[in-house]
This record gives structure tokens, sequence and C-alpha cells, in this order.
């Protein structure tokens, strides 16, 4: 694991200052040591997390004529496999690392060479014989690459801060993916918070050759064949597989553990790994004091029966001190308040850990989100005639907001945002699913959230459009999967596995996650979504795979997420007043982005109880703290 950095000067020398700048911004990523490659007018950086070979792995590495040099962040996980195939072709190794791969397999297949990894990575890759820089980002998007180029040269790095560290990037915030920030909690590949920055898309190959650039998507995800054998066969072939991704990625030259919440997912990845080792796994998990929003009691159930070296911790976050912290890893306004407790079991982890395995990405897999049930009640309900579906939505405004996450009045939370949402509307299902997951409604962000500069900026621009964009690659036939892949597509990549890489990087803990596997992936697609949502159970065959391995407790409890009790910290006292002083600020409030009447309304209405406007104020609250770091304490 590692950060990599890199300058492609086209007329100039590479300056060798501005990318030790770049690679010391990012000595989280990589506390145990730095390399660099330089060669005229193009350098290349890294900054090490020592994962495998601990001797020899050090980048940048070279080919056989070392007319190739890489620098990677990341894992290839069938690099064994991989280097006993060109061993056979001939090509002699002088490391015993997954980094000579990739030198070896671009010599033999050139471009193409990133099709035959299966692993989390993003490399870049310079051609001394072609002048060619080429950089390319895994299948799903675990590892982050972020670039920037003008008519002088080409910048890339696996944070922005590192990018920023060159004078000649502006730093011009970029309405249109603000906007999507607001509405989706986060900021959404291609595009970064700043105009002149690009964030590279997930299986895209991007090449740099006589001062252009072009980039290339090298692998899609097909729902096009479905398996036809019985469920018990799929359920048979889906432990096959998990098994298999969780054995691949065990493989560590330093100490590896689990990051256990005690939800279905990272249960089952802790009873594989029990499976498939001689020694008790360490695992650590994370709960706090406020009983709805703990997972610990289900975290011990299966430590217990797996008999792990389980270390938990009840935390009381100090939200003041840490997420200031957070912001400036994050490089870019970032609305999931569950990067805390993360961040937090991360540092944990990392006093015995130098990489953990997590759970991550089975809910997008298959189908393990709640929203999906009420996806196919709006189904039913969009049938109904509009002056029924308006009434109705009158009803949802009297029901209660609320943050708990248990019991009837959680249904009654999900409902209420059903109705308000739906209310005279017909839209499709991917319509139903964006508006009930949003921050802000694209209509409430338009009409009241924002002032005269927003509003002028983003008239003609509708935030959906880049998910309808992306639905397109879709190319099955049913609906619910086609907001699955949507989900897969986008969420996953740019929401969670964006807080997991910040999270874990900055306490310099390497993560892991087997369901994000190609093997995995591509074998989930194949199985029909009636098996991933059966009635009204979640990731149906999942759980009917895991049974007699897993507890039942553990498979069939209501699914909790790792939420954090935000709307009763964000009426703490210490916390609350630092929210009012930072969002209403003069600086804030000056750059015309919002309706002060608006976001102080919305403000006074969650302190006295009469709404939850938790989720929005943190995003307006995660906004100001980002503008303060990196536009206003800048100039």
């Amino acid at each position: 694991m590692c950060g990599i950095a890199g300058q492609f000067k086209f007329r100039d020398i590479a300056d060798r200052e501005l990318l030790k700048r770049m690679t010391d911004a990012m000595i989280h990523r990589g506390p145990d040591g730095e390399g660099f490659y330089f060669n005229e007018n193009v350098g290349l950086g890294t900054r090490r997390l020592k994962v495998i070979d601990l001797e020899t792995g050090d980048q940048p590495i070279h080919n056989q004529n070392k007319n190739v040099w890489v620098v990677f962040n990341g894992e290839i996980y069938n690099y064994k496999e991989l280097r006993m195939a060109l061993r056979s072709k001939g090509y002699t190794f002088y490391t015993k690392s997954d980094t000579e791969v990739i030198a070896h397999l671009y010599d033999e297949y050139g471009e193409n060479f990133v099709e035959y990894l299966d692993g989390m990575f993003a490399i870049a890759l310079w051609d001394e014989r072609k002048k060619k820089l080429l950089v390319a980002r895994d299948r799903v998007g675990e590892k982050p690459l972020y670039y920037y180029f003008d008519d002088g040269q080409f910048l890339f790095a696996s944070e922005m801060k590192a990018v920023l560290e060159c004078p000649d990037v502006p730093r011009e915030i970029d309405f249109l993916a603000l906007h999507g920030f607001f509405v989706y909690g986060r900021v959404s590949a291609p595009r970064a918070i700043f105009k002149s920055v690009k964030k590279l898309e997930p299986a895209t190959v991007l090449t740099v050759e006589n001062g252009v650039v072009k980039t290339r998507r090298y692998w899609s995800l097909s729902f096009r064949e479905k398996f036809t054998g019985s469920e018990d066969e799929i359920k048979k072939e889906l432990r096959k597989c998990f098994e298999k991704s969780v054995r691949s990625m065990m493989t560590a030259d330093v100490p590896l553990g689990a990051l256990l919440s005690g939800g279905v997912d990272s249960s089952a990845v802790v009873a594989m790994m029990a499976k498939n080792s001689d020694r008790p796994i360490t695992t650590f998990s994370v709960g706090f004091k406020e009983r709805d929003f703990s997972e610990l009691e289900y975290a011990r159930i299966v430590a217990k029966k797996f008999g792990t070296d389980h270390h938990e911790f009840i935390i009381e976050p100090k939200v003041l001190e840490v997420l200031p912290k957070l912001v400036k890893h994050f490089d870019e306004p970032f609305g999931d308040a569950s990067i805390i407790p993360t961040y937090y079991v991360s540092e944990a982890a990392r006093k015995k850990l130098i990489v953990a395995l997590t759970g991550d990405g089975g809910d997008e897999l298959f189908a393990g989100y709640e929203w999906f049930r009420a996806v196919k009640i709006a189904q039913k309900y969009n049938k109904l005639p509009q002056f029924l579906r308006k009434f109705l939505g009158q009803i949802g405004r009297l029901l209660p907001d609320t943050g708990r996450r248990e019991g009837l009045i959680r249904y009654a939370h999900k409902l209420k945002k059903l109705l308000e949402t739906q209310a005279g509307k017909s839209g499709d299902a991917l319509d139903v699913f964006l508006n009930m997951n949003a921050g802000f409604t694209e209509a409430c962000a338009r009409d009241e959230l924002y002032g005269e500069t927003m509003s002028g900026a983003i008239k003609d621009f509708n935030v959906h459009e880049l998910r309808r964009t992306q639905l397109g690659e879709y190319n099955g036939n049913d609906p619910l999967e086609a907001v699955l892949y949507s989900q897969f597509r986008s969420l996953l990549p740019d929401m969670f596995f964006t807080k997991v890489d910040r999270a874990s990087m900055a306490a310099s803990l390497e993560t892991r996650a087997p369901f994000a596997s190609r093997e995995m992936v591509e074998l989930a697609a194949k199985i029909p979504f009636d098996y991933k949502l059966r009635g009204n159970q979640t990731k149906y065959i999942f759980k009917k795979a895991m049974e007699g391995i897993l507890p039942d407790e553990i498979l069939y409890r209501h699914k909790k997420g790792f939420g954090i009790p935000l709307a009763a910290w964000i009426k703490d006292k210490k916390i609350s007043a630092n929210i009012r002083e930072t969002v209403f600020d003069k600086s804030v409030l000056d750059l015309g982005f919002f309706n002060e009447r608006y976001i102080k309304g919305l403000y006074e209405r969650h302190m006295s109880g009469r709404e939850d406007n938790a989720t929005r104020i943190w995003l307006l609250y995660v906004f100001a703290l980002w503008h303060r770091e990196f536009v206003k304490n800048t100039y």
C-alpha cells in the first residue's frame, strides 16, 4: 500500500522539489519510506507502507531493460500466478513484489496488461521507449487517483492535496460537483470539487503521449448471463467463490486481521478467515454508548464463535477535534459521518495490525439496503391515482422525524420519507431510490437551499443525469437490478471505498474488501435479482449461503449499518455552538452559495426537535470546514 504521485512536463524538466512536496503530503499513506524516478521531463514518486516483500519491494520498480518504470498503490491478489506465467515466458525477477509483475505484464501485453490484474490498485507506468505515461485504476474503484493537466504538464496523485502542491493548479470550485455533494453527500467521479482537477473513474486507463490525454474503460460489469441452476447450486458456487476471495486476500508479510462490525458481511469475512488460518484471527470493533447505534453485542457473538483475538472500544468521539483532521484527509467535502467511527476503529486496529479485511461491497452486490424494499413498495404506490398520492404525502408530513434505527418508529421514518418524496410523482425505480436517499433533494437544493451564485451556476444541470448515464451501461432487464448497478457504479467507489480508504490511510492501515474481487463481483452479477431481494428479505441468497456458518441471530436480525447518533451529537452544546459559528460564519454566508434564511430555519427546527435535519446540517457543516481549510486559508 502506498501513495503515488508524478509529473510529466511536456517541454521542461520535471520539478524534483515539487514531487518531493507531493509525496510528503501523503506520508500517512506510506510511513515506511519514499522512492523516486526521474528522467528529464518525467518524475514518479511514492510513499510506501510495507506489506509484501519487505526487503526488496521498494518502488519505483523497473522491467529487465530499465525502460519501463512503475509506481503502484494497492495489492495484486493474483500476482503469484501471474509471476509463474511470466517466468514460463522467459521473464526474470529481481524482487518478490507484486509491483514487478506489472512491469513485465506491460512488456508482454502492452496497455492491455491491466486486464490480467485482480486486485485493488492505482498504477502509474512510464514507458521510456514511447515517452508515454499510463495511469490506471482498479475495476471497482477501491484505490483513488486524482489528476490535473494543462498545455504544459500532467500531474497525478493518490490524493488531491498532493496535486494542489503545484501552484499552477487553480482552486476554482466546480459548482456542479458541489451540487452533487449536497444531493448525494459526495463528489462523484470524474468530477472533483475544483474545476481544474479530475478523478480517474474505476476500470479506466488514461494515457499521456505527445501532450495528448486519452481515456478508455477496460472493463464493465455484465448482467446479461444468468445462472439457470438450482438455489442449492448457486449457494454452493457462492460459498466457494467467497472463501477463495477471502483466502487470496490473506497474503501479507505483516500482521493481518479484520474489522468486525457484527453485520452479516464482516462476520462472513471473519468466518472464512478463521477457516483458512491456523491461528486466531485478530478482530476489532467499535461501538457507542447509545445502544441503538452499537453493534458490539453481535460482534462479540461472532468473535466467540470463531475464537478470534477480539478487541472492542466504546467511543465518545471528540467531533470538534477529529472532524477537522478528517476534512484535511478527505480533500473534498464528504458527507458520510460514519467516517468518524471508521477512523477510530482503523486507528485502534493499527496498534496491532498493518492489514485488515472488511465487509465492504456486500450490500452493493446482493441488495443489502432496506431501501430496496421501499423501492418495491414505491413501484406499487406510484400506480395509485395522483390525488391519492398527494393526500398520502400530506399524511407523511405528520409522521415523526427520528434518528432511531430500531423498532416501529424506524419504519415510520422510512414511510415518511417515501410518502413525502413520492407525493404526486410517478418516477421510475432509479428516481425513487435517488429521491429517498438524498441529503437535499434536487428540488429542495434549487428552490430553498441555494443563493443566487449557486442557483445561477446549476440552472441547466440535473445532478441525476450522471447516474442515468451510468445506468445506460447496465445490460440486464430488471429495473431493480439496474438500481443495484447504479449503487455499485457510484455509491460504492465514490462514498464507501472513499470513506474506508481515507479513514484507514489516515491511520496508515491497509484495508482489503473480499466482496470486491473480480471473480466475486462477476459471479454476483450472474445471480438473478430475485435471489438477492426475495420478498421482504434483503441479501437473500448470500444469507442462505452462510446458513450453518454464521448464527441465525447474525444472519436474520434487522440491519443497522455503520451509523452514528448524528442527530444527538448535533444537539450537544459544544458541537452545536461550533456548527453555528462555522456554518454561519460571514466568510461562508458572503459566498452567495446559500439562502441564509433557509439554513437558519433548518438549524432552528432541528434544535427545537420539530424536525430531524441532522444529515442536511452535517453537509453544511462539513462544507464550511472544508472551505475554511482548502479555500479560505490558502489565500
